[in-house]
């Protein structure tokens, strides 16, 4: 097992989070990517609890926002995140800020899944997901929604997004 040199916490502060994508989570594109992006889900569930926020849109789907100090009281903020590229970890472009992310995804890859169901929507497609965890096993449907009348995609839109088409 890993020595850890930091340790992370969920920020209450959003306003000191920013930056930009440091990494992705999972390297590559492995043959059970749409499994492996469920159980990082409810791995940083089991490290942080609920995200800040959770979406209906599967490309804005979560975020956690955390923080770390290092050893001469510099704070480190990073977030945890499922975006467009997939689940990755962002934060300031810097040395410090890159170790700590790869130090998270470490501790992330090592906890064990927490059980959640999440129903959400990939607009592109347009598709329905339904994925998460039952008893540590996790699962993962993609529906396409095919040919939506107009009405049906203003109503998934206004679901998703909030706004109208």
């Amino acid at each position: 097992m890993a020595e850890y040199k930091y340790e992370f916490k969920v920020v209450d502060d959003q306003s000191k989070v920013n930056g930009s994508k440091i990494c992705n989570i999972i390297d590559g594109f492995p043959l059970d990517y749409s499994e492996q992006k469920v159980l990082i889900y409810g791995k940083l569930k089991t490290l942080f609890g609920d995200p800040l926020y959770e979406e209906k849109d599967y490309e804005n789907q979560y975020t956690y926002d955390v923080v770390t100090t290092t050893e001469d009281g510099k704070e480190i903020f990073l977030y945890a995140y499922n975006g467009p590229s997939g689940p990755a970890i962002g934060g300031q472009q810097n040395e410090e800020s890159r170790k700590a992310a790869y130090q998270l995804i470490d501790l992330i890859l090592q906890a064990t899944p927490t059980d959640y169901d999440y129903v959400g929507y990939y607009l592109d497609g347009p598709s329905k997901i339904q994925e998460g965890i039952k008893n540590g096993v996790p699962y993962y449907d993609e529906e396409e929604l095919g040919d939506l009348s107009k009405e049906e995609m203003d109503k998934i839109f206004r679901e998703v997004t909030g706004k109208d088409i």
